[in-house]
């Protein structure tokens, strides 16, 4: 009964704020351009829904899709539908993605502001699902491809940006082992050749594929101007030891995971080593003993007995 009742709030508040709109338009002149639906504020779509912030995050997924699949919509209003999807339920996974693409794909209003919106939408995302390589890999593409600008530090500003969300992205689980090609070529094009090798080396290591470790190989020896089957012996026997090595120490870790943790510690350790910080004190055996000094004798002395 209350799940209904708050349901006809909402549809109320809804039809509330229609009307106001078409009262205010009257005087003005017709179009053919959709409305834009009601989206609350981040702020205030928790206290308008009653506490009933799940039911209400459903329904304005509803008409986020809805509207984006009209005729005519608008990219900040899709924006606000999504950020007020995203306040209400956090861990609603869908909205996130769906809102940045219909924002980026709107008909009108797409802008940068309106990609910006996107970027952060997704930027929210990846905090809520970390592991996850698909929101950092589409924010990724919004920086390189979407953003326009004609300052050209700002435009590095941006591809630096979306290069290193990319490469977030293809480190997580289920990330395309092609991203590291593409990641590469980007780093390449920054003036980064030694940065873009050894993120291609990372994927060689925790990639299966044969045939996307063979692309690896290939573009590693293009960016490095090395013979292709000389690299492809000494990493493959990098990766060997690498297997070998997370097999017998931490098996039950994705290997990238174990690449960015490492081996095991080991079981003990000298206290002695934090005092001096692994570095060996000096020692004072083996130092030659002196003599004490003194002073030489003086006529005021007299002369030592016999």
């Amino acid at each position: 009964m209350k799940v209904w009742l708050v349901a006809l709030i909402a549809v109320a508040g809804i039809g509330t704020a229609r009307i106001a709109r078409g009262l205010a338009k009257d005087a003005a002149p017709h179009d053919d351009l959709t409305d834009a639906p009601f989206a609350p504020s981040p702020a205030a779509a928790p206290i308008v829904t009653l506490g009933y912030r799940e039911l209400a995050a459903e329904l304005l997924y509803v008409r986020l899709v809805g509207y984006f699949g009209s005729q005519d919509n608008e990219a900040h209003a899709m924006a606000s539908l999504a950020e007020a999807i995203a306040a209400l339920d956090p861990t609603f996974r869908r909205p996130y993605e769906i809102g940045a693409v219909a924002i980026t794909a709107a008909k009108r209003g797409v802008d940068n502001a309106a990609h910006l919106r996107a970027i952060a939408l997704l930027e929210q995302a990846v905090k809520q699902f970390p592991s996850y390589w698909k929101y950092p890999n589409l924010a990724g593409q919004i920086y390189l491809v979407d953003l326009k600008t004609d300052d050209e530090d700002q435009r590095r500003r941006w591809d630096e940006a979306g290069t290193l969300l990319l490469e977030s992205a293809m480190r997580k689980p289920g990330a395309p082992a092609s991203s590291a090609s593409a990641v590469a070529e980007l780093r390449s094009r920054l003036g980064q050749r030694q940065r873009a090798l050894e993120g291609l080396r990372e994927m060689l290591l925790v990639t299966n594929d044969a045939a996307a470790r063979q692309r690896i190989i290939d573009k590693i020896a293009a960016i490095s101007n090395e013979n292709a089957d000389e690299i492809a012996g000494e990493l493959l026997e990098i990766r060997r030891r690498f297997e070998s090595a997370w097999l017998t120490q931490r098996f039950v870790l994705p290997p990238s995971l174990f690449l960015l943790i490492g081996p095991k510690l080991e079981k003990g350790f000298d206290p002695a080593d934090l005092a001096t910080g692994g570095v060996k004190p000096l020692s004072v055996e083996g130092i030659e003993r002196l003599e004490p000094l003194t002073d030489p004798p003086t006529l005021e002395d007299g002369p030592s007995s016999p």
